[in-house]
């Protein structure tokens, strides 16, 4: 069910706040319009470290920076796996720290894999990495957004359980973290991608907090600013097979944040 395969070697902005929410605010949604269209969001893409960085033997990839890491995923010597990586730039190289896998981690017929994806100025990273859950004789795979500060990876798990997938794209520094999750539709059981955020140690399903009610199915959050307001897509609610898929940008109802630095 994810997005994005781990085992295939192939936005956070700073800002200082202490602000934490018991559940999201509400957000007014701005159609930034057709994503076919190539107007409103620049995704994330993969960038090739300089091959001074130092690794795991194989390239490196970038995803994000910010003045005080780069962080992305290095690949094994025999691009058997990937781990997600941070590394500290100095003059002339950069330190470079292996952030691991989820406890446990597991995939069927090779190693395990992760991916970092976002990174804030108080040592937070996110991203993706392969994980497992028991159900009868098991194990079996999944793969989960993950939280990493001080050497300590976190399962952010996923709205739908545990046997089901979500990847973490940024963070910002009141430790808010948007990404997609697998949900499970009420009326028929289908397995859906939802954007969530992250906050107070509970993931959320960002459609349920649009100023108003649910008028786009958001099934992606590809960053968070330092205000709380959210770059994600998705298609109008009232649409119908096959969708247009449309950029939006989430605001942040409530008063603004001070000390925020854009």
């Amino acid at each position: 069910m994810t997005r994005f395969s781990l085992g295939a070697v192939c936005l956070a902005v700073p800002c200082f706040s202490a602000i934490a929410f018991a559940a999201p605010p509400q957000y007014t949604v701005i159609d930034l319009g057709n994503e076919e269209a190539g107007q409103g969001l620049v995704w994330q893409q993969p960038v090739e470290s300089p091959l001074s960085y130092p690794g795991l033997g194989g390239p490196n990839y970038a995803y994000a920076a910010n003045s005080a890491a780069t962080v992305g995923f290095a690949v094994t010597a025999d691009q058997g796996a990937a781990h997600a990586a941070r590394w500290v730039t100095y003059i002339g190289g950069a330190n470079f720290t292996d952030l691991g896998l989820l406890p446990n981690a597991f995939q069927y017929g090779r190693d395990p894999s992760s991916r970092a994806y976002g990174v804030n100025l108080s040592g937070d990273i996110v991203g993706q990495s392969d994980s497992q859950y028991q159900e009868g004789t098991g194990p079996y795979h999944a793969a989960h957004g993950f939280l990493w500060n001080s050497g300590v990876m976190t399962d952010l798990g996923s709205i739908a359980g545990n046997a089901y997938e979500s990847a973490a794209y940024s963070v910002n520094d009141s430790r808010e973290i948007v990404g997609w999750t697998n949900t499970v539709s009420s009326a028929n059981g289908t397995v859906l991608f939802r954007a969530f955020i992250y906050t107070g140690g509970a993931m959320y399903n960002l459609t349920f907090y649009e100023a108003g009610g649910p008028q786009y199915l958001l099934d992606n959050a590809w960053a968070i600013d330092c205000q709380g307001n959210i770059a994600a897509s998705g298609y109008p609610a009232a649409s119908s097979p096959p969708y247009s898929r449309h950029n939006y940008l989430l605001v942040r109802q409530g008063t603004p944040r001070t000390g925020c630095v854009p």
